[in-house]
């Protein structure tokens, strides 16, 4: 129920204003009514006690000394009365519905219409219509480079102050797959620097076993360097149709 009383409809049923007066006092106090609504606990009665400090308390006070000065008087009522008799007895009240509803959709149609309203409907669909292909491009190019690419790339690393050979096993835009020197793991979080494309390219290394390493860099490398990877790697030596080291 409180959901459904608008700001507006409130300031219309008394006769007031947002701002000053007996209209700011009941906007106030909706705004208590619905914080109250929201932080209270059936299963807690103990969770409104903090919402009854004074402000909220002297709000009440004015609420209820504005609603014995808004009481209709016996006149008034008798006059609302035979208002609503009439209207009864000479009216079609679902003509009068009818016509209100379409005097409702007028004014939303014109708010919803203006011109205004139209330009900025057209630019946004404008805007949506140009991001999507960058968008695409985008989706296709992070795929791109977060797909791995085996590889047998030769090159040297260093690591603690060392310059090793190694080589590349696969390798994408963020990271490589390193096979370091035999009996020499690189531990865990280590910074290492590994030759790419004659550039040395800082990294971390994320995981690792007695023979390789998973290397994060530090900063992503190109989809250049990556095919330039590729292409420079050398097909492994075969012994009887099967690769050198299979063993």
């Amino acid at each position: 129920m409180s959901g459904g009383i608008s700001d507006r409809a409130t300031l219309d049923a008394v006769d007031g204003n947002r701002f000053t007066g007996h209209g700011a006092d009941f906007i106030r106090f909706l705004q208590n009514t619905r914080s109250l609504l929201q932080s209270a606990s059936l299963d807690d009665p103990q969770s409104i006690r903090m919402h009854f400090g004074k402000s909220t308390r002297d709000n009440l006070a004015e609420i209820s000394q504005h609603l014995r000065d808004l009481q209709c008087t016996d006149e008034q009522v008798a006059v609302d009365t035979r208002a609503a008799a009439e209207r009864r007895r000479g009216g079609d009240s679902d003509a009068d519905d009818l016509a209100e509803v379409a005097e409702n959709l007028k004014t939303l149609a014109n708010e919803v219409f203006q011109l205004r309203t139209l330009a900025i409907a057209a630019a946004v669909v404008m805007v949506v219509m140009a991001a999507l292909p960058v968008l695409r491009r985008w989706r296709i190019l992070q795929r791109r480079r977060a797909k791995r690419h085996n590889t047998t790339y030769e090159t040297p690393y260093k690591w603690n102050g060392r310059e090793t050979g190694g080589m590349l096993i696969d390798i994408n835009c963020f990271g490589t797959k390193l096979r370091h020197a035999t009996g020499a793991p690189l531990p865990q979080g280590s910074d290492i620097e590994i030759a790419i494309c004659n550039q040395w390219i800082a990294g971390t290394v994320m995981w690792g076993n007695a023979h390789y390493s998973g290397v994060q860099f530090g900063k992503s490398i190109s989809l250049s360097a990556v095919e330039q990877v590729r292409a420079s790697s050398q097909a492994a030596e075969t012994q009887n149709g099967a690769p050198k080291d299979a063993a």
